[in-house]
């Protein structure tokens, strides 16, 4: 009341001040309100965010399994003793209590004149970092010695960690072996701290069997998803199945969060989503077929550069593609027994290139197993087959271009022609066809173009140019060399497929690696590739077709023992008949075409790149072998040795499935 009385008598005077003071009260009041109930649960939210760490959990990768079931690649689990950080507090502190008596010690100064310890906060910070470094020092050193693999600290990783990740446990031993495990369980399994932690590692267990196709995982790279502070050690595919299904394989990966203290250790987690395993991808390959396609192909020569495609004519299948020479994708994966970060030097070697799939990434000129295309060429063009062209054993292509011919000088029809593969005959009757209408053949059988195979490793559709832009992109004078698979390219792949239509008589299939994949929770399973696509109906007159595919029967099958010693054999035939020896395919019939061609190299140093395209049974082709290798001899002596040894393959996988299918009812 007395403020009131004052405030009546001298009003005039006191009444702004008071207004001012009443005024600035309420704004405090009102921001009071606002602090605490307007903005509550925004501070309560700010205050949950600094208190809490979300850990993200990657799933466990599906498998990559063979037509048949058989595992291609796999996470097995991966065992590590680790640290919980936050259970050795007491540890930390009594090594921290030792070390600044130590310290202390040496710096008098740091002790003041009433006894107390008075530290710099960098000198403080310095001490309690030694402290826990030498703790977990300590500790890895003893454990690891126990488990019979004594190893020192990191001590800058390890301070990373503590830097930046104290709430997750710290890796000390990784990737203990079962005897490690079982020592482990048996002796340090009751120590506080320590615990064994599981983690899924990425495995190919056949090593480097069909490293192309199935490609490798690295380290998944999360630094930019700014609401995950810590991730576990997650993979990707880099390349090959692994890599085009990645989404499939690598399932859903879950979140936890992570409660911490004021020196963000870990006070309790909750899971907020659980991780949901990757679904398995099976694949079109055939396990076995493609091991001794691989041990064939590696047999070709010493350090074989090459491929080599297995295919179904009856559908697009890739039974086998292999690729020479090749890679571990185990050595890819940080944390596996074969893991080298040294390998990448070795992909890079410009001479071998392992890292290349020659099968679908190499475009090489086909020589001459093009020879089928220039065949169907002139055909077209009237060419009679039972015609004899009398060659004169080469052929001159300019003053200064002369095109040698293996087969010699003599009278050749179409067919002895073919299987002596009698360049001068080609380049004769292709001159006549003319480049435009082998080009036009070429692309009707879709050469030129990508074969669309869903691992996506088709980086060229290799070189051959459409009939309309001869003259610009092709010159005419280009055309003996054309006639003979030279100044075009294609992948062994691509040829394959041209090959499947040969063999099936018209159908064009779109190549088919994987088939499906199977759902971890329900078990279903759902078509990735549907089987049996048809990429195009091929006109070719049947009878010309015919000729064809008897002439390719020649070339393993017609020896030196025709009407005269002088016609000659095929030039597979000494392959497929191991120099006069019985066959070991026995009636199983191939029918195939070699090639050799010639490509530039350093300088002015050419070097061959060899073929061997086929098909077998010839009654009923069940498939088309295609192989090729860089620097070989001949096609005839280099690939068609590679050809007969996966045929030999071929049919044993037949006669043990005849055989396991006949035990079975027999039971």
């Amino acid at each position: 009341m007395f403020v009131f009385d004052i405030l009546k008598r001298d009003g005039r005077r006191l009444q702004p001040i008071a207004a001012i003071v009443g005024t600035g009260m309420l704004i405090l009041l009102a921001g009071l309100w606002f602090v605490q109930i307007v903005f509550a649960q925004r501070f309560e939210t700010n205050l949950i965010r600094q208190s809490f760490r979300t850990v993200r959990i990657p799933a466990i990768r599906g498998k990559i399994l063979d037509r048949n079931g058989k595992v291609l690649a796999e996470d097995e689990p991966r065992y590590n003793a680790i640290l919980y950080l936050e259970d050795l507090q007491d540890q930390f502190d009594a090594q921290y209590r030792q070390l600044t008596r130590l310290y202390t010690n040496g710096h008098p100064e740091a002790i003041t004149s009433k006894g107390r310890l008075n530290l710099a906060a960098g000198v403080r910070r310095r001490l309690q970092l030694k402290a826990d470094c030498d703790v977990v020092s300590n500790i890895t050193y003893r454990v690891s010695t126990r488990l019979d693999e004594p190893r020192m600290l990191n001590t800058n990783g390890f301070i990373r960690h503590y830097n930046d990740y104290p709430y997750v446990p710290f890796q000390i031993v990784p990737n203990l072996s079962p005897s490690q495990v079982a020592i482990f369980s048996e002796q340090l399994s009751a120590q506080p701290a320590l615990e064994l932690e599981t983690q899924p590692l990425r495995i190919y267990p056949n090593g480097a069997l069909m490293a192309h196709l199935l490609g490798y995982v690295q380290r998944r790279d999360m630094a930019d998803d700014s609401e995950i502070s810590f991730t576990m050690p997650d993979y990707q595919g880099r390349s090959g199945v692994e890599r085009a299904y990645d989404e499939e394989l690598r399932g859903q990966a879950g979140l936890k969060s992570v409660l911490v203290n004021n020196l963000n250790y870990r006070q309790r987690e909750n899971i907020e989503a659980p991780n949901e395993p990757g679904d398995d991808v099976y694949l079109t390959i055939d396990l076995g077929l493609q091991r001794a396609v691989e041990k064939a192909l590696a047999g070709a020569q010493s350090q074989t550069r090459g491929a080599a495609v297995v295919m179904d004519p009856r559908n697009g299948d890739i039974l086998a593609i292999a690729s020479a020479p090749t890679f571990d994708p185990n050595e890819f994966v940080p944390g596996h027994p074969s893991y080298s970060p040294a390998e990448a030097e070795r992909l890079a070697d410009t001479k071998f290139t392992p890292e290349v799939n020659r099968a679908v990434s190499g475009a090489y000129p086909p020589g001459s197993t093009f020879k089928i295309i220039t065949g169907i060429a002139c055909l077209e063009s009237g060419l009679d087959p039972d015609e004899v062209f009398d060659s004169p054993g080469e052929y001159h292509a300019s003053a200064t271009h002369v095109i040698g011919d293996t087969a010699g000088a003599g009278k050749f029809n179409f067919e002895r022609a073919f299987y002596r593969s009698s360049n001068t005959y080609f380049i004769h009757y292709g001159m006549m066809a003319g480049l435009r209408k082998i080009l036009e053949v070429a692309r009707r059988f879709h050469l030129g173009e990508k074969t669309r195979i869903s691992t996506g490793q088709e980086p060229t559709a290799g070189d051959m140019p459409m009939p309309e832009t001869v003259g610009i992109s092709l010159p005419l004078s280009s055309t003996p060399d054309v006639c003979i698979g030279q100044e075009v390219t294609a992948t062994p792949l691509q040829m394959a497929c041209m090959l499947c239509v040969i063999a099936n008589g018209g159908t064009l299939y779109w190549p088919r690696v994987v088939n499906c994949d199977r759902s971890h929770d329900t078990g279903e399973f759902q078509t990735l590739v549907a089987p049996g696509r048809v990429h195009d109906h091929v006109a070719i007159n049947p009878r010309h077709l015919e000729i064809i595919r008897r002439a390719m029967l020649d070339d393993t099958e017609h020896s030196a023992d025709g009407p005269t010693k002088a016609e000659g054999p095929g030039s597979a035939y000494a392959a497929f008949h191991h120099y006069g020896r019985s066959p070991d395919l026995g009636n199983f019939r191939v029918a195939g075409k070699t090639g050799t061609a010639e490509v530039k190299s350093v300088g002015s140093k050419y070097k061959r790149i060899t073929w061997f395209d086929s098909y077998a049974p010839y009654e009923d082709p069940r498939y088309v072998v295609v192989v090729m290798v860089e620097d070989g001899s001949f096609g005839g002596t280099t690939c068609a040795p590679v050809a007969e040894k996966i045929y030999e393959a071929i049919l044993k996988r037949e006669r043990d499935v005849v055989s396991k299918s006949q035990t079975l009812a027999h039971n």
